[in-house]
């Protein structure tokens, strides 16, 4: 049989009390009963009306937290978290459906300094955040914190750098609007294509603002710190709005008449700051900073003077009345001091509203929650509603001592700064008994029973009974400062420390039986055993004793002077003692020894406890952290840590059945831990087992109840016996009253039967009238229905045969623009072949020439090689002469055959535009197919509607029906026509009443809808200017691409000529040895590759024009950029004259609406002209649509002449080349034949020569 291995006990929070008030905005609304506020290290989400509990547990429960944002859909939770030295700031969002985090968010920028965020605020719509860095950055980000991306940034701060930033709030309807507030600060700014610019008033440098809101989306309201409240509405300060938030008891944000606004407006140049100036010197009364504004649907509401909460109701949208103002009661102040005066602590620091508009919500410095009823009773009732605690009163400041109770299911805690016990019930998660006192309280233990307590003042120690509401001391102790007390197990007897001294006495008789010496040190803590035969202590010099309670002589010890023990427990028959210090270890003693030394967490320990069954053992050390040990302890403890508090946990209690453990911290919070493994581990209890239910009550008090009893038992009879006297009286005045109404009545019933009948006859004449206007108003619709089918029928078809039309036109274009194509192709190739042909033709004859001039002259050389002596000078000249011109000719021919390959080379390119405007050509198919597409969703969209009106029919005629069926029924309840009469006339007044405000509304949207139809009519000016932009960029595009494909040819051009002077080159070298040879190999090369002047000259000149064509393009586009911004200028100073304009232009309103119907259609022809022609500036610019139409559609004779007239100049070109080759050899021949001397002479010299 296998034994499963035993595990350390696992605990889980059940509930958590608590508030961390150093976190700003710690408390919101998740729903009407749930609460989200941050307490200990974990964010607690609790259910008032069931007492349950939900946490978030935080990552690092240490790390300080500046705020607490909840998303508008009350889904996302965000954490700003501050940062330590050189680390970047951490914005951590929570999914509170699941309870998981979500997303991290920081600073993207690296040479960011700033350690926190000093505000965050999500947009109205949850999807994006936008937080403020504090110093010394004051940058403001814009994440789309889904994505984890920063869409825009920007400085937050004042231009001046003037100020610091508080708070961010966005709009209630619009996502990119936002305004930044804080001492001295104020500025409205709009985010526009990843860049904020500011706008609207933003004179803040004289007024330190405390808090603001947008009380409607074109209105922001602000409160000051001399107690101001002030408002900007659209971007513009109203200094006619401006309330003393104390006293203000109604606001009316109208504007005043024009006298006022004129006013404001001259006193406006003596700047805003001087306004505030005469506004702080209104009154020399003591003023309260205005903070914490919150706006709901029905009002608003903010914190102004002592604890005070200010709520206004909105009457009409632009008046505020003061409903109710709240401070926290007097009742309440019982619970923190005993005369009760207004406190610094009791500030509002943060207000909230449920969802439900129901229940206001505020917090304090106090960790507490208060809430009240939003709207109860008016204050011309009650002026000053009290707050209400949500949940148990809570200690302020740090918790020194706990004690639980063996027969109740209660808990007794003392607070060190606020100086009072309470009494907790850990079952109904209540607070039943709290008491205050003027003496510091510096320990307490309970008894057993729980009916007595010892409290342990800084006077005295006082051994108290627990009343059912008060606390009665029986008998005090002169022990001064006592910090350790403890009640024995069984009661009998209770152990008191006294300085250095353990001072035992007995309960019953209040002896000192003991006084048990030893420490050295002070004395830290105190346990009895189950029998109470042992009680063992420890103290900080390093010593744990046990002493007998038979001799009250000590039995053990322990010294370990390099560790200060802090607290110890010890097991049922008091063998073995568990302590732990300051060194982090658990040390298990028995028989004077350490039997094991265990490490725990790595930091020192501070509390522990046994449980009664002795195999469960709980400690406590580090910041907050509870620790629950394996028993019994191995060579290598077993352990399982849980964490709630982050504060170190002062004491640590566990019930007396083994199933809750209470532990308290420095920060006041307490938690209560359910066991969830303890099965075999707790204590097993009798199944008779139930906790006591008694409580005590003094005689005096008791006597006094039941006098109070006899004496209302007493009034209630006498009361009783004169209502009944005053119930017959009561009786027979009404049976007299009823008489004469009977009477009345009976009379009115004629008088009604008689105007029934009257009524009657009224009725049945108009349900005539009535069905002859419903046969007319069905004939009539019958008549307009056929009418508007018909119409619709005969557009239709219209529609169908234009677009028939444009079909077959759009098909006869694109034949028609093929076939141009295709015989443009054909004709270019043909030229194309005729003009090569031609031209190798003629370079074939020109090297036959050329072969056979080489042949002339070798046989010429040979035959003159006996004169060569005589003429070598002349001959070698005119040789030379010859060769240059020969080779000049030959580099005019290839040069011209270089430029026919670049025609050649234009022709393609232009064979290859021809194939884009055919390309676009199909585009435009395809888009009029699209349009047909949309064409035939029309006629389905207007079927569809043809099929509602046709059931929109059906509808009333059945309604005509039920409208007959409906008046035979009335005629059948002659009796009900008063009572219905009645009815209608108290509908007709609510009518008229509802019909007044929607009149009102349906006026302003009519203002909405113009204000919209302005902004249409900037954003289509916005997208010409656009579209015009992307034009002249594509034509850049275009104008670039060509540049680059004309330098790659040149490029290539480039390589294969300096390829072939490699070649020639590598050739030359051969002839390094004879001079002559590779001074002619020299020149040829030379005038090879050399180009002519005349050509580069050309080249530059046309480069130099598109230069200037450029230059001339920018130059223009600038000066169209300053004109376009003086225009902005212009209008945004004209804007006054507009507002004086707008009353005027109400009259051409109709006229424009006509005009802009019309424009719209004369643009969708254009647009479906411009389509079929295939000039539509949505894919070409107009003017290159123009050029390319012509170009397509220029005659062909114009090509033919132009290919023409260079073919002529190449031929007249190759006959001056034959007329001067011509030349040349008749005046060769003229030379041989003038000189036969010579001839005959020179071949001797030759010959001598050689």
């Amino acid at each position: 049989m296998t034994v499963p291995t035993p595990s350390a006990p696992s605990l889980s929070a059940r509930v958590f009390y608590g508030l961390r008030t150093e976190i700003q905005f710690n408390a919101h609304y998740l729903s009407e009963s749930e609460i989200i506020y941050p307490a200990g290290g974990v964010i607690v989400i609790h259910n008032h009306l069931q007492k349950k509990q939900k946490f978030i547990r935080l990552q690092d429960k240490h790390k300080p937290i500046k705020s607490l944002v909840l998303a508008p859909n009350r889904r996302w939770l965000a954490l700003n978290e501050i940062a330590e030295e050189g680390q970047k700031p951490i914005i951590t969002i929570y999914d509170l459906t699941t309870y998981k985090r979500r997303k991290i968010l920081t600073v993207p920028f690296e040479n960011s300094t700033a350690r926190e965020f000093c505000c965050l605020q999500f947009t109205f719509d949850s999807k994006y955040l936008i937080a403020v860095t504090g110093e010394p950055d004051w940058y403001l980000y814009y994440y789309n914190w889904d994505r984890g991306k920063v869409e825009s940034h920007a400085k937050a701060q004042n231009p001046t750098g003037q100020g610091t930033v508080e708070s961010v709030q966005c709009n209630p309807t619009d996502a990119t609007l936002i305004v930044i507030t804080g001492p001295y600060t104020f500025r409205i700014m709009n985010v526009a294509e990843t860049v904020w610019r500011q706008w609207g008033w933003c004179k803040a440098e004289n007024i330190n603002i405390t808090t603001c809101m947008w009380l409607t989306p074109d209105r922001i309201m602000f409160g000051t710190d001399n107690g101001l409240i002030m408002m900007v509405e659209n971007g513009e300060i109203r200094l006619n709005c401006v309330f003393k938030a104390y006293d203000v008891m109604e606001m009316s944000l109208k504007k005043v008449d024009t006298e006022a606004i004129e006013d404001d407006k001259g006193g406006d140049k003596a700047s805003t700051s001087s306004k505030q100036d005469t506004t702080e010197a209104v009154s020399e009364e003591e003023t309260y900073p205005v903070t914490n504004f919150v706006n709901f649907p029905k009002g608003f509401a903010y914190a102004c003077g002592p604890g005070y909460v200010h709520m206004f109701e909105r009457e009409t949208p632009h008046h505020f009345r003061k409903r109710n103002v709240f401070r926290i009661s007097k009742k309440s102040y019982k619970h923190t001091r005993e005369y009760p005066t207004w406190s610094p602590l009791d500030a509002v620091q943060h207000i909230i509203v449920d969802p439900n508009q129901e229940t206001l919500l505020i917090t304090t410095l106090r960790k507490q929650l208060y809430y009240v009823k939003l709207f109860g009773v008016h204050m011309l009732q009650n002026p000053e509603i009290p707050f209400n605690e949500l949940g148990p009163a809570m200690h302020y400041g740090r918790i020194n001592s706990l004690s639980m109770c063996a027969w109740k299911p209660i808990f007794i805690t003392s607070g060190e700064q606020d100086k009072s016990i309470r009494v907790w019930n850990y079952m109904t998660d209540d607070i039943e008994l709290i008491k205050l006192y003027q003496e510091e309280i510096h320990c307490l233990s309970l008894h057993p029973t729980g009916l007595f307590a010892i409290v342990g003042f800084s006077d005295k120690l006082r051994y108290m009974v627990v009343l059912i509401d008060d606390f009665e001391v029986m008998r005090e102790f002169p022990i001064r400062n006592c910090k350790q007390a403890r009640f024995s197990t069984n009661g009998h007897l209770f152990a008191a420390v006294n300085s250095q001294v353990i001072q035992v006495f007995s309960s019953v008789s209040f002896q000192n039986v003991f006084n048990l010496k030893g420490h050295n040190g002070r004395i830290t803590s105190l346990a009895w055993s189950a029998n109470d035969l042992i009680l063992v202590s420890c103290g900080a010099e390093g010593a744990v004793y046990e002493w007998s309670m038979y001799s009250g002589q000590r039995v053990g010890e322990i010294i370990l002077k390099t560790n200060q023990f802090n607290a110890c427990a010890v097991n049922n028959i008091g063998k073995t003692t568990y302590a732990v210090g300051s060194d982090g270890e658990i040390k298990e003693i028995g028989s004077n020894s350490i039997r094991r030394n265990l490490g725990l967490i790595g930091c020192p320990l501070d509390t522990i406890v046994l449980s009664r069954s002795d195999m469960m053992l709980f400690i406590t050390g580090g910041e907050g952290g509870v620790t629950a040990v394996q028993l019994p302890l191995l060579d290598k403890a077993l352990y399982n840590e849980f964490h709630m508090h982050n504060k170190k946990v002062t004491c640590i209690a566990l019930s007396y059945d083994d199933q809750t453990l209470i532990s308290v911290a420095e920060d006041a919070s307490i938690c209560l831990w359910r066991l969830t493994n303890a099965d075999g581990r707790a204590i097993a209890l009798d199944k008779d087992f139930a906790y006591a239910k008694e409580i005590l009550i003094s005689k005096k008090d008791l006597q006094e109840k039941l006098n109070s009893i006899h004496l209302l038992s007493t009034r209630m009879s006498e009361l009783e016996t004169e209502h009944s006297y005053q119930l017959r009286q009561a009786e027979a005045t009404q049976a007299e009253k009823l008489k004469e109404v009977h009477e009345g009545y009976c009379a009115a019933i004629e008088e009604l039967k008689e105007k029934n009948e009257a009524l009657e006859n009224e009725h049945t004449h108009e349900i005539g009238m009535i069905q002859q206007d419903i046969v007319k108003l069905t004939s009539g619709h019958e008549r307009a229905l056929q009418s508007l089918e018909a119409d619709f029928n005969i557009k239709l078809i219209g529609e169908y045969d234009r677009y028939q039309a444009l079909e077959d036109k759009t098909a006869r274009m694109r034949k028609d623009y093929e076939q141009r194509l295709e015989d443009l192709a054909e004709s270019k190739r043909q030229a194309l072949r005729e003009m090569n042909n031609q031209f190798e033709e003629r370079l074939e004859e020109k090297e036959v020439i050329l072969l056979e001039l080489q042949e002339q002259f070798d046989l010429e050389k040979r035959e003159h090689e006996t004169i060569k002596t005589s003429i070598e000078d002349d001959a070698d000249r005119e040789i030379v002469e010859i060769k240059a011109a020969y080779e000049m000719q030959l580099k005019e021919e290839k040069d011209a055959n270089v430029r026919l390959k670049g025609e050649t080379g234009l022709m393609k390119k232009k064979l290859i535009t021809a194939h884009k405007e055919i390309d676009e050509l199909k585009h435009q198919v395809l888009q009029l197919k699209a349009e047909h597409k949309q064409f035939q969703k029309v006629i389905t969209t207007l079927e569809r509607d043809v099929i509602d009106l046709k059931k929109e029919i059906a509808e009333r005629d059945n309604t005509i029906q039920d409208k007959e069926r409906r008046i035979y029924e009335l005629k059948r309840k002659k009796q009900e026509l008063e009572k219905y009469k009645f009815v209608l006339n108290y509908k007709i007044t609510e009518l008229k009443n509802q019909i007044e405000p929607k009149m009102q509304m349906i006026n302003e949207l009519r203002l909405q809808i113009e204000d919209m139809e302005n902004e249409e009519y900037k954003l289509d000016i916005i997208k010409i200017d656009l579209e015009l932009k992307i034009t002249q960029l594509n034509e850049k595009l275009t104008s670039a691409k060509k540049d680059y494909f004309s330098e790659t040819e040149r490029t290539l051009m480039l390589k294969n000529t300096l390829k072939k002077i490699k070649i020639d080159l590598h050739n030359m070298s051969a002839n390094l040895q004879d001079p002559n040879k590779l001074k002619m190999n020299v020149k040829t090369l030379f005038h090879k590759y050399v180009e002519d002047i005349d050509f580069i000259r050309s080249r530059m000149q046309d480069d130099e024009a598109i230069r200037e064509f450029n230059r001339q393009r920018d130059h223009l586009e600038k000066q169209l950029n300053s004109v376009k911004t003086q225009l902005q200028k212009a209008l945004s100073g004209s804007k006054g004259d507009i507002n004086k304009i707008m009353d005027e232009n109400c009259t051409l309103l109709s006229e424009i609406n006509q005009l802009r119907i019309e424009l719209k259609s004369t643009r969708s022809r254009c647009f479906q002209m411009e389509s079929i022609l295939g000039l539509s500036a949505r894919y070409v610019p107009p003017a290159v649509a123009r050029n390319k139409l012509k170009h397509v559609t220029e005659d062909r004779e114009k090509l033919d002449e132009m290919f023409n007239a260079k073919i002529d100049e190449k031929q007249d070109v190759i006959n001056t080349l034959k007329l001067e080759n011509d030349r040349l050899l008749s005046k060769i021949r003229c030379i041989e034949e003038d000189d036969p001397d010579a001839r005959g002479d020179k071949p001797g010299v030759a010959r001598d020569s050689f």
